[in-house]
């Protein structure tokens, strides 16, 4: 077999292997659930507010009463745009450009909130939770030890912060959600979800893998 067909089929490859299953709970006393939004063009992931408070105590203060958080990564410039032309998505695309997060304060469940949207609930172990936390915690630009305020956000209880990164064709919005689901020992592919359809597609068949895969005993997590 070709050496570049065997590269793409362990790409598109899926199933019980796919991910570190070290990282599911072992029992569901162990498990915590992620939530994976879909907006049609981009996705956030939806976290505990407190564990993200742990990590980022001025989020706590700015949203206070918070029980969840939405957040998501994206171009600076694109959005945060009142108006979206083609030039200003071409150039969010083709130059490596600045980013911001997106931060969204829910005082309901996801399911509740977003309810026009699609809303995937993804379970990981309690250590694959703190792995995700500290990758989101750590995309944050910090000024002074606390993330920086980069403007009013673009609905609900919102704010956009300065971010880490820097966005183009191979880095976007998604790639960056699936990179933290990933972290989380979530088997999906950053690479394959530059668009919201591919991670998406990614997420529903984690889920799935999960359901129908995880063995009544799991390794623990590594310390």
């Amino acid at each position: 077999m070709k050496p570049w067909l065997i590269l793409l089929l362990s790409l598109l490859g899926a199933g019980c292997g796919g991910g570190d299953w070290r990282y599911l709970p072992g029992s569901p006393a162990q498990e915590r659930t992620l939530y994976l939004v879909n907006h049609g063009w981009h996705t956030g992931v939806v976290l505990p507010a407190a564990a993200l408070e742990a990590r980022l105590a001025e989020i706590g203060r700015d949203f206070a009463g918070a029980r969840f958080y939405e957040v998501g990564w994206g171009d600076q410039a694109f959005y945060q745009a009142e108006e979206i032309g083609a030039g200003l998505v071409l150039r969010a695309l083709l130059w490596p450009s600045a980013s911001v997060i997106h931060l969204v304060a829910l005082p309901v469940p996801p399911q509740h909130y977003f309810w026009h949207s699609e809303v995937l609930a993804i379970p990981v172990s309690e250590y694959g939770l703190a792995q995700l936390m500290d990758q989101v915690s750590a995309s944050f630009r910090r000024s002074g030890g606390g993330p920086v305020y980069a403007g009013r956000g673009l609905y609900g209880n919102s704010a956009f912060y300065r971010a880490e990164g820097r966005y183009h064709l191979f880095n976007t919005c998604n790639t960056w959600v699936a990179r933290v689901l990933a972290g989380a020992g979530v088997p999906v592919r950053p690479a394959l979800a530059l668009t919201a359809g591919g991670l998406m597609r990614q997420a529903r068949a984690a889920a799935a893998d999960y359901r129908c895969c995880a063995a009544p005993a799991i390794m623990p997590p590594p310390r």
